[in-house]
């Protein structure tokens, strides 16, 4: 379908664009506007699995793994790819990605 191409387009935009100047301060303001309702997003934030918090992402799964979640939404997520541009995507993993416990 249609909705099928676009995505794929996108996806294969914004895996391949590099890394630029991310914004992690963009990225968690996004993440209050978008993720917040169903995501714990705080740094330190108890893990959880279901949905997982921001920090249990942080550390299990690589920044490649945020970014595909982020571009392709699991069931039950809204569906804001219609709405984020491929600097928000860089933004919202850039703000995931900062809370990793090193």
């Amino acid at each position: 379908t249609f909705r099928r191409v676009v995505l794929a387009c996108m996806a294969g935009f914004a895996l391949s664009s590099p890394a630029a100047a991310a914004d992690v301060a963009a990225g968690r303001a996004l993440a209050e506007r978008w993720c917040a309702v169903c995501h714990n997003i705080e740094a330190g934030a108890p893990f959880k699995l279901r949905p997982p918090s921001f920090a249990s992402i942080a550390v299990f799964r690589p920044p490649e793994d945020i970014r595909s979640k982020i571009i392709s939404p699991h069931i039950g997520m809204p569906d804001i790819t219609w709405t984020l541009q491929a600097e928000q995507i860089e933004d919202i993993e850039a703000y995931i990605t900062s809370l990793e416990v090193k």
